[in-house]
């Protein structure tokens, strides 16, 4: 089993192309496990006219986060008005702003009577290290138990850093670093 997220990146100008994809996916046979695996629909349409049109029609087929559109702190209230019931935290959006939307978050569902709202997670490049363990910290804060993990895909694992230090994250953290292809980097496991 697995869950999974559709990630538009922005990639449509409107709803309604959005829309078509998804019926296009539910329309292919091939695709039925992963449309039933997908959690919720990522940002999809383009910062420029996202908090500007009304995703209703999209909400209706899976839940719709803002992401790159949340670039203010009321941002995920105004998303919220068109349909949109979730929002990404991420710490380079700032710790105090993933702290207020967990709180909107809490309230909107106490004042909805079901878990309705709610957060995403991602580290958006956040490397082996201390920048690692202090969004480990913020989404242990929040309640968050799953984050996209994607630095790793980016960076060398602990490669720049001096032998030392990579050692010293390693022993004081076997459980979240391990040593492999010449570096100290994330220990990847069931995901």
């Amino acid at each position: 089993p697995y869950r999974a997220s559709l990630d538009g990146n922005e990639q449509y100008d409107d709803v309604e192309g959005v829309i078509a994809l998804w019926h296009a996916m539910v329309g292919d046979a091939r695709l039925r496990r992963l449309v039933e695996a997908v959690a919720f629909i990522e940002q999809p349409i383009r910062r420029a006219g996202a908090l500007s049109r009304d995703i209703a029609s999209l909400a209706a087929l899976r839940p719709v986060i803002i992401d790159e559109s949340d670039d203010r702190l009321d941002a995920f209230a105004r998303a919220r008005a068109l349909g949109y019931t979730g929002v990404s935290s991420k710490t380079c959006k700032g710790l105090y702003r993933s702290m207020l939307n967990a709180a909107r978050c809490a309230r909107w569902n106490r004042e909805a009577g079901a878990p309705r709202f709610f957060m995403s997670a991602e580290d958006l490049t956040i490397q082996a290290g201390l920048a690692l363990q202090q969004d480990l910290a913020l989404v242990s804060l929040l309640g968050i138990a799953h984050v996209e993990r994607n630095g790793h895909h980016y960076v060398d694992g602990m490669a720049a850093l001096p032998e030392a230090e990579q050692q010293a994250f390693l022993d004081a953290h076997p459980d979240l670093y391990e040593r492999s292809h010449g570096a100290v980097r994330v220990r990847i496991g069931q995901g």
